[in-house]
C-alpha cells in the first residue's frame, strides 16, 4: 500500500511583486511618523514594487494598495521630516 501525498496547488498564483510592495508601502507609512527617513525609503520601494507589479501582471487591487501606502509613507515622511526641523530650529 503506498501513500502518495504530493500536494496539488489549486488557485491563481500570488504576485510576489505586488505582495511585497503592499507589504513595504504599509510598513512605510507606519515607520514614517517615528523614523521619516525609513518610511521614505520604504515608501519609495513600495511604489516601485507595485509599478512594477502592475506593469508586469496587469492591474492588481494589492499592487494599487502598495502604490497608494508607499505616495502615503512618502509624503507623510516629508512633513514629519518639516515638523521636525521646524520644532528642532
Amino acid at each position: 500500500m503506498s501513500t502518495d501525498q504530493g500536494s496539488v496547488a489549486t488557485g491563481r498564483g500570488s504576485n510576489g511583486m505586488a505582495t511585497a510592495g503592499l507589504v513595504t508601502g504599509l510598513v512605510g507609512l507606519l515607520l514614517s511618523w517615528l523614523i521619516p527617513i525609513v518610511g521614505l525609503i520604504l515608501g519609495v520601494l513600495g511604489v516601485v514594487l507595485g509599478g512594477v507589479a502592475r506593469s508586469r501582471n496587469g492591474a492588481s487591487g494589492q499592487a494599487t494598495a502598495g502604490i497608494v501606502l508607499g505616495v502615503l509613507a512618502i509624503i507623510a515622511s516629508i512633513v514629519f521630516w518639516v515638523i521636525a526641523y521646524n520644532i528642532l530650529t
